[in-house]
């Protein structure tokens, strides 16, 4: 099997993190053009919200059994069968005559969705050379992280110029096409067998360091959440800002995300605990003196803290995702990588709950304590357990066979 050149194996993680860019994008698309969806079905934005639910949920419960079904076949099939997946359940979307047919549009995407990003930073680093493996799974992250900010405006601009349903064929085609891509970019890279074990989720979760990691993501994603949810309520009633002040300082917030996310794949590769542990110390610091700045309206003092919270929030997310691969090589990094996947969105679920309690409690200027707090914990841990984010002492990733294959992964 050939290797990939250097600029062999750059192209195919940026056309990974591509996919993972037009994934999210695809989750969030309802959201901001739920009027629009609700208007032309019929029914009302709770209904069209809830294909929103159903599609986090759907993409929660099957990442893990699709997962380990799917191990054993070459990623690349893999990779293109998820983003076709999701491709088609958008086109079937956008030809949805009611909202029945919507939400089995969004729950075929959803099936996609969760294998894809337990499959993509993986594969990923095996593609990549040893010294900067931690780079190549961070940008299929970076491209997630930038949907958030930059894809779902997009979407959303392109359906209220056009149609809601122009936005979801767009999202549908671009994935199957980038599906496609992909699949002729990389070489072949059978599904992988870790000697002595499978990889079922418990044996997975046991390996030591997982736990820790996965507190740290309940911890971090939730208090992020809390706030994130409610930041634009936050920052009028704290700091009067709205319209294209909000819309600027959601860009800087953005930009922080995205060069954070950049920046942590080298820090992951070089430092990987002080990484963490800076990340970790930044983002409770930064919470703590946004809230501050709250208590006393000073919008100079506050609104740094905001593009602050976003670049650390991205370092602390990108670095323990990749520790949670390092931890766990071979199929148990995709199991892993989908049981992250799930505390994820227990995180959002969890922080966007409390978030509206407090908000509706009239308790939203606590929220960034709270949040701080959080960051707090996720400190904590990683002074306590900061061998977890080190590199395990297993079988690293260019040592794993193929299953049935005596040869190993292709080098670049």
């Amino acid at each position: 099997m050939a290797g990939l050149s250097r600029r062999g194996e750059a192209v195919a993680t940026v056309a990974l993190a591509a996919i993972a860019f037009i994934i999210v994008t695809g989750e969030t698309l309802p959201i901001g053009l739920i009027a629009e969806v609700s208007d032309s079905l019929g029914v009302t934005e709770s209904r069209v919200g809830l294909t929103v639910s159903a599609y986090a949920l759907i993409a929660a419960l099957s990442a893990i059994p699709l997962t380990r079904w799917s191990s054993r076949f070459d990623r690349r099939h893999v990779l293109l069968a998820s983003a076709a997946v999701f491709g088609v359940g958008h086109l079937l979307a956008a030809a949805a005559p009611d909202v029945l047919v919507l939400a089995l549009g969004r729950g075929l995407a959803a099936l996609g969705h969760g294998v894809y990003f337990a499959v993509a930073a993986p594969a990923a680093m095996r593609l990549a050379r040893p010294e900067v493996r931690g780079r190549a799974g961070a940008r299929v992250m970076v491209g997630g992280s930038v949907a958030l900010v930059i894809g779902t405006p997009l979407a959303t601009l392109l359906g209220q110029a056009t149609n809601w349903r122009v936005a979801m064929l767009a999202v549908g085609v671009v994935a199957v096409g980038l599906g496609v891509l992909v699949a002729r970019l990389m070489p072949v890279l059978p599904g992988t067998s870790v000697r002595g074990g499978g990889a079922s989720v418990l044996s997975t979760v046991r390996l030591p360091g997982v736990l820790a990691i996965q507190g740290v993501v309940l911890f971090a994603v939730t208090g992020q959440f809390t706030l994130y949810t409610f930041i634009a309520p936050y920052v009028e009633q704290r700091f009067a800002v709205t319209g294209t002040g909000l819309s600027v300082l959601l860009l800087a917030y953005g930009a922080a995300a995205v060069v954070g996310s950049t920046l942590a794949g080298r820090v992951a590769d070089v430092k990987p605990i002080a990484g963490v542990r800076v990340a970790a110390a930044t983002y409770a610091l930064a919470l703590a003196g946004l809230w501050v700045a709250g208590l006393f309206e000073t919008g100079p003092a506050g609104l740094p803290m905001v593009v602050i919270w976003g670049g650390a929030f991205s370092v602390l997310n990108v670095c323990v995702a990749l520790a949670v691969l390092r931890r766990a090589p071979g199929p148990r990094a995709e199991t892993a990588n989908a049981f992250t996947g799930i505390v994820f969105q227990v995180g959002i679920v969890t922080g966007s709950a409390l978030g509206a309690v407090a908000n509706d409690a009239g308790l939203l200027a606590t929220v960034p304590l709270f949040t701080a707090a959080a960051g707090v914990l996720v400190l904590a841990i990683t002074l306590l357990r900061g061998h977890a984010f080190a590199p395990a002492e297993v079988a690293p990733i260019e040592e794993l066979r193929p299953a049935g294959v005596g040869v190993d992964l292709p080098r670049a």
